[in-house]
């Protein structure tokens, strides 16, 4: 009984956190600016319509000479023409003022480029990498088949790998190679 009221009570929760949200967004019907940046020129559009009446700009609250729904901003500069750029029809409130802050990096040389030419940038990369690591292991592969094989010295005594030791009386082993050996290193002393 309790896991049902539990249940209950988080749809009921999730029903109101539903409204609360749908209640606290503003329309879909408010208006916003169109910016389009190209080399060092700036283009602003006002949201609003001029329905018989000049559209008024402003940057940071001081009057721009332009009327028209696009405000250009040709030589456009980070610290010159960077703050809040404002536009209206008629007089000036708060209903129908549209405030944008703008900043913005422009350049004189800026090339766009296209998601095709990013894609096929990355796509050749890949390919020379690949192709180089492909080269690299093949010369070291032909490098350590051309290399002299290293053979064990008479260190292990002369025997084989593995192959125990066979010692005599006295610890000393006997007969085969290690015998020989032992026999040479006797001499030196």
């Amino acid at each position: 009984m309790s896991r049902m009221r539990a249940g209950t009570l988080w749809r009921v929760l999730a029903l109101w956190l539903l409204s609360v949200a749908a209640w606290g967004q503003e329309d879909d019907d408010h208006a916003v600016f169109t910016v389009s940046i190209s080399g060092t020129r700036v283009v602003l559009t006002c949201p609003v319509e001029a329905e018989g009446g000049d559209i008024h700009w402003e940057r940071d609250e001081k009057s721009l000479p332009n009327t028209k729904k696009e405000l250009d901003l040709t030589d456009f500069s980070e610290m010159e023409h960077s703050g809040y750029y404002s536009c209206y029809v008629g007089t000036k409130n708060k209903e129908n003022e549209h405030i944008l802050y703008l900043k913005a990096r422009v350049c004189e040389a800026c090339m766009e480029v296209d998601l095709t030419t990013v894609a096929s940038i990355v796509v050749a990369d890949v390919c020379v990498t690949l192709g180089l690591l492909l080269l690299v292991y093949y010369w070291s592969k032909n490098r350590k088949a051309k290399c002299k094989p290293v053979t064990r010295g008479a260190g292990a005594g002369g025997r084989p790998r593995g192959e125990p030791a066979r010692l005599g009386r006295g610890g000393s082993s006997w007969g085969g190679k290690g015998s020989e050996a032992l026999a040479r290193s006797r001499q030196r002393l």
